[in-house]
């Protein structure tokens, strides 16, 4: 080669440098695998849906570019950077609802109790990926729906959130019971009928609809329940404080009572952990 063709060369191989510079300023080359892309790719922080072992998060997410699916993050530590290992053992694709712009997956097989970090980053084609979205935290626990009899009426008055069973008003671990007094219906904490038994406290919220509305207006109280009784009607949200502080949303859904005696069936949420709400 004479100094000629290798000074051509040299001057090509300069301009491919700064040909592919200029291109990856612009954001038309592809960044090298595992860096972030565009930071409006990242998802929107998640709304996280916390069931009996599961969990259901949601997302939304602006990405113009070509995208292989997301990774999900559920764990007890922050995500702590591009060697955090997602929850999903393959890249997820999305739900089967894209037109809806909110993406949702399903994460089953999680402890109740434990608090989680929930995050989601974009996968893109050649494995990199986006920005994580703002992490949340959410705790899992038991949900579901009760009906309850007044109290020593039946094998059915009183329930236990830990152990997510029936159990007699006046057990050791029953968390409240209900029953009926001059025209007013109350659920009240176990230690009312023994001052050895739980004493767990009660706050009505003034509000109704469902859950997320409960959670939100439970989240704008400053102050904790006090009560050892709360007077309800239909449609009422109950806040409880557990004697271990866990968290527990109640909210009546029928009342049937006559001469004091009846039933109240009531939907449930229940946290088991101690400290502040995590809703």
């Amino acid at each position: 080669m004479s100094a000629t063709d290798g000074a051509i060369c040299e001057m090509r191989t300069v301009a491919s440098i700064i040909l592919m510079t200029l291109l990856a300023s612009l954001g038309c080359g592809p960044p090298p695998p595992g860096t972030e892309q565009a930071t409006r790719c990242r998802p929107e922080a998640p709304i996280v849906e916390a069931g009996d072992g599961t969990m259901t998060i949601a997302w939304k997410v602006d990405c113009p570019q070509l995208i292989s699916g997301y990774n999900i993050y559920i764990s007890e530590r922050p995500l702590s950077g591009d060697d955090s290992q997602p929850f999903n053992a393959t890249v997820y694709p999305g739900d089967t609802d894209p037109d809806d712009g909110v993406v949702r997956y399903d994460a089953q097989g999680l402890d109740n109790g434990v608090r989680y970090y929930v995050s989601a980053r974009v996968v893109f084609p050649d494995q990199s990926l986006s920005a994580p979205s703002e992490e949340v935290v959410a705790v899992c626990g038991p949900r579901g729906e009760i009906e309850l009899a007044t109290r020593y009426s039946s094998e059915q008055d009183g329930y236990s959130f830990a152990q997510n069973q029936y159990v007699r008003a006046d057990d050791l671990n029953n968390d409240l019971y209900f029953y009926s007094k001059g025209g007013t219906d109350y659920l009240a904490s176990a230690i009312r009928l023994d001052g050895f038994l739980r004493n767990n406290r009660f706050m009505r919220l003034s509000v109704n609809g469902d859950l997320e509305t409960a959670k939100s207006r439970l989240a704008s109280i400053d102050s904790e329940p006090r009560d050892d009784r709360v007077a309800v009607r239909e449609g009422d949200w109950v806040w409880i404080v557990t004697t271990e502080g866990h968290h527990v949303l109640v909210q009546v859904r029928k009342l049937t009572v006559e001469d004091r005696k009846g039933t109240v069936v009531l939907s449930f949420a229940y946290w088991p952990i101690s400290g502040p709400p995590i809703l």
